[in-house]
């Protein structure tokens, strides 16, 4: 502390000197006594000591301490943890009623705020050309079932024809076995009377007669087995028309069942001429009157919708919640739901549905700016007891409980802060030794930034001081009190504020609480308890 002050007092003099060399040297008066001198000289070496003294209160002089805001450290008998997301109250069940094809409204049997039960008529489309086309498509089916009777009878000619060609066939086998026998008997007749011919036994018109017989028998076996071949080729062919009967009936069975399909499809679209509610419920919304053209609704389209049925005996908040809260919501969790056109009133709900994807908007699905956006999940929550004034498309505010602590010390959530301290090798807090007056600011090297790690914590307050403590946070309560888990006790002193300050304080910076300010914080805890 000495050097500064000297070098100071050293810079003064040095001044006062330069000043007495840049003037010229005035003529000693005659009229001024030698005492007059020392006095001047005296003078100036009393008001060189006074300024070199105030120069060194002004350097000795501490810094002054920091004005700050504290907060006690308390025990809280319960802490509650909540996520709060907006939406709109709607039905669990819903059905936008579109008509599947296009034609007049011919009659018109509900309005707006009517309650229907399922399966009422709701409306009639005209359905004349339907009916026709049905019509005709019946009639086709009837062609079609008088061709395939046509086919089966072909069938069973073909197969009747066939089984005559097969006994024809089998005929014609027993002839030519007779006639091979009757050539083989020819035969042996012949070589015995051709041995009692060369014998001389009988004459030569006997030996005659048996030569002819025996070519005659030869002959008709050679004609029986040309009879098997053209009745073995008769068959084959008749089998072969059987075969194309059978696939002319196939065909026209076939055309049979394309008829009826048509006949079928014909009688459905005609039955969607007139719309049925599908289920037990109050309309909402009727966007039609009788006279209207009915268009087919595609992939939803909004200006097919003709009515919407809900059931409102289920009664829903479809709320949007950011993608950094919805990991804290789980299936189950208890909530509370205030409506806009309800004030002072919440409704008691709860968790039913969570989205395993973000809800996709016109601008996130256009390309590169969902990236840039936050994403939002849809989160349903079931109303217990909802009142019959509720309506859908409400506007509503859901708290979701995510977390509920019993007997938990707690912290003010304005009192954390964040530092980088330097940490052991086990990733243990290292406090900071204390600095000791006139030490200048230590700049913190590249190795020692290697053993440092940011890690979040409050400042207490000991001894006029305020001293960095790294604290395990739990949960966030709805009065914005922080469960603290580790680095705190009951009735410690931490510095809640001001934000400024707590941003810039350092540890072991002296520290003064400012009443002021301490009043006015204590009042608002209060008020938002």
């Amino acid at each position: 502390m000495a050097g500064p002050i000297f070098r100071t007092a050293r810079r003064f003099r040095r001044c006062l000197g330069h000043e007495g060399r840049s003037r010229a040297p005035s003529p000693p008066s005659r009229l001024a006594p030698p005492g007059m001198k020392r006095k001047t000289l005296v003078v100036l070496g009393l008001l060189t000591v006074a300024i070199g003294g105030a120069i060194v209160r002004q350097v000795l002089k501490p810094v002054p301490p920091t004005k700050v805001v504290t907060s006690k450290v308390e025990r809280a008998p319960s802490l509650r943890a909540i996520v709060s997301a907006t939406g709109e109250i709607r039905a669990k069940e819903f059905v936008d009623i579109q008509a599947e094809v296009a034609g007049v409204i011919t009659e018109l049997n509900v309005r707006e705020g009517d309650r229907v039960a399922a399966g009422t008529v709701l409306l009639r489309l005209d359905d004349l050309q339907l009916r026709a086309e049905a019509d005709a498509a019946a009639a086709q089916l009837g062609a079609a079932e008088a061709d395939a009777k046509n086919a089966v009878a072909s069938v069973a000619t073909a197969e009747a024809t066939l089984a005559a060609e097969r006994t024809a066939l089998a005929n014609v086998r027993v002839e030519v076995e007779q006639a091979k026998i009757s050539s083989e008997r020819a035969d042996a007749s012949f070589r015995r009377k051709k041995d009692l011919f060369e014998a001389d036994l009988i004459g030569s018109e006997e030996f005659e007669v048996a030569s002819a017989e025996t070519r005659l028998a030869k002959q008709r076996l050679a004609w029986n087995e040309a009879r098997i071949a053209q009745a073995e080729a008769n068959l084959a062919a008749m089998a072969t028309r059987v075969e194309a009967a059978k696939s002319l009936r196939d065909a026209a069975c076939r055309r049979v069942d394309a008829q009826r399909a048509a006949v079928t499809r014909a009688n459905d679209v005609v039955g969607k001429t007139v719309l049925k509610a599908p289920l037990t419920g109050l309309i909402t919304k009727l966007n039609v009157e009788k006279g209207e053209r009915a268009v087919p609704g595609i992939q939803s389209n909004p200006i097919a919708t003709l009515m919407t049925i809900a059931d409102m005996s289920v009664i829903e908040a479809e709320i949007r919640v950011a993608e950094a809260d919805i990991v804290e919501v789980k299936i189950g969790a208890p909530a509370e739901v205030e409506v806009d056109a309800i004030r002072d009133a919440k409704f008691r709900g709860e968790v039913t549905e969570i989205g395993q994807s973000p809800i996709q908007t016109s601008s996130s699905s256009s390309g590169s700016s969902q990236n840039q956006e936050g994403k939002e999940f849809k989160v349903v929550v079931r109303l217990a007891d909802p009142p019959p004034t509720l309506r859908a498309g409400f506007t509503a505010t859901a708290e979701i409980v995510t977390a509920v602590r019993s007997d938990v010390v707690v912290v003010p959530f304005q009192a954390q802060t964040a530092r980088e301290v330097e940490v052991d090798a086990n990733g243990e807090y290292v406090p900071a030794p204390e600095p000791r007056p006139g030490d200048p600011e230590r700049v913190v090297t590249a190795a020692e930034r290697q053993k440092r790690k940011e890690l979040p914590g409050v400042f207490v307050l000991r001894d006029g001081r305020a001293r960095f403590q790294p604290i395990k946070a739990g949960v966030i309560g709805d009065s914005m009190d922080v469960e603290v888990l580790a680095g705190l006790k009951e009735g410690d002193e931490v510095v809640s504020g001001p934000n400024a300050v707590l941003r810039s304080l350092k540890d072991w910076d002296r520290v003064e609480i400012d009443d002021s300010r301490s009043g006015a914080a204590a009042a608002a805890a209060n008020r938002s308890r």
